[in-house]
């Protein structure tokens, strides 16, 4: 996969992320294409983590969408943290736990609306 494949991919989830209606519909186009073993990694280990502090904001910044730029440096700096500290993926890993958890409705709206393409 391209790194601009893997920032198109990272855009659409990051859609989840936003203070507006999720489009699961539209998300699910954007990532239809893709290997959805893939594509759920992507939207856990990568997506999740970078945005959904967003979710928890009482007035969250981001409502209108992710600039791509900062999704992609934010993604890619975290990937690269976690290959220089065992303590950095550890805590990582408990995280990608959690939020497997907490967003596993999303994920799942997600693959239905995957299912009806």
């Amino acid at each position: 996969m391209t790194r601009e494949e893997r920032i198109q991919l990272w855009s659409a989830l990051s859609e989840v992320f936003v203070d507006n209606e999720a489009d699961y519909a539209f998300i699910a186009s954007q990532v239809a294409g893709f290997d959805r073993t893939m594509v759920q990694a992507a939207f856990y280990e990568d997506v999740a983590p970078a945005c959904y502090s967003n979710m928890l904001a009482p007035i969250p910044p981001i409502w209108t969408g992710f600039d791509s730029s900062w999704l992609s440096a934010a993604i890619e700096q975290a990937r690269a943290a976690r290959g220089h500290s065992s303590l950095r993926r550890l805590r990582d890993r408990l995280f990608v736990a959690y939020l497997r958890r907490a967003l596993q409705s999303e994920w799942a709206k997600i693959v239905q609306e995957l299912d009806r393409l």
